[in-house]
């Protein structure tokens, strides 16, 4: 899947999250065509078990689908940022939703999702057509622990997410809360989520300032050039 979509561009839900979805912690995997039959609208749970708000957030999540999910058109599908498998499937068992399944190619599906829709932080709730992939809101995570586990007001929510205006997937970064689609802040994000290119920089300005040194002597003191220090890469990839 592509990392950007095109301006007005409809992208199916299968495109979005791949052709098969978890319904169980360790297999159960179904086409996801098949388990969005019957389903309005999708929200995609961009979460962690190492994360301490989404910890707070899951069970207020869990209340609110067991109490109106079923019979008002509403799934979710997990979109984990697990270090490793074991941990996904120990946070994902309490889940009674679908997920991205830990196979070859997840990451990058993962991935591209979080890119498309401009996700900052976790936990984040978007909800998305199920029919069409246009985008609804990235609001949810505070429509669900306004309803909690109360079925009156989860349906009142789900009814409200069916009613609202859908807007190209593309246009999805200017809509999600905070400064999504500000372009300074995804240069922020790149570099908060991929600290390596950091050391890589720092590296780069030292050994230019090295050579500046030697090709422009007079224009610096003189003064004892340090050598650099190796740089050990930090960035840990996501299973």
């Amino acid at each position: 899947m592509a990392t950007s979509v095109a301006p007005n561009q409809r992208v199916s839900i299968s495109t979005l999250l791949g052709e098969k979805l978890l319904t169980e912690s360790k297999g159960g995997l179904k086409h996801t065509k098949t388990l969005m039959k019957n389903v309005d609208v999708v929200a995609l749970y961009f979460s962690a078990s190492w994360c301490p708000p989404c910890k707070v957030f899951s069970p207020v999540l869990r209340e609110f689908y067991n109490a109106a999910a079923k019979d008002n058109g509403l799934e979710i599908v997990y979109v984990s940022s697990d270090k490793d498998v074991a941990s996904f499937e120990e946070y994902y068992k309490k889940m009674p939703w679908l997920a991205i399944p830990t196979q070859q190619g997840s990451a990058e599906i993962k991935n591209n999702l979080a890119q498309i829709l401009g996700i900052q932080g976790i936990p984040t709730l978007v909800v998305l057509d199920a029919k069409t992939g246009e985008f609804i809101t990235g609001d949810a995570r505070g429509h669900v622990e306004d309803a909690g586990g109360d079925a009156a007001k989860a349906k009142a929510a789900i009814d409200m997410w069916k009613a609202m205006d859908r807007k190209p997937l593309s246009e999805a970064t200017k809509h999600m809360p905070g400064m999504g689609g500000n372009p300074l802040m995804k240069i922020v994000m790149f570099f908060a989520k991929n600290p390596v290119y950091i050391f890589a920089l720092m590296y780069f300005y030292k050994y230019l300032t090295k050579q500046m040194k030697i090709w422009y002597p007079d224009a610096y003191p003189a003064e004892v050039v340090e050598d650099e220090v190796p740089v050990t890469d930090p960035h840990e990839e996501e299973f």
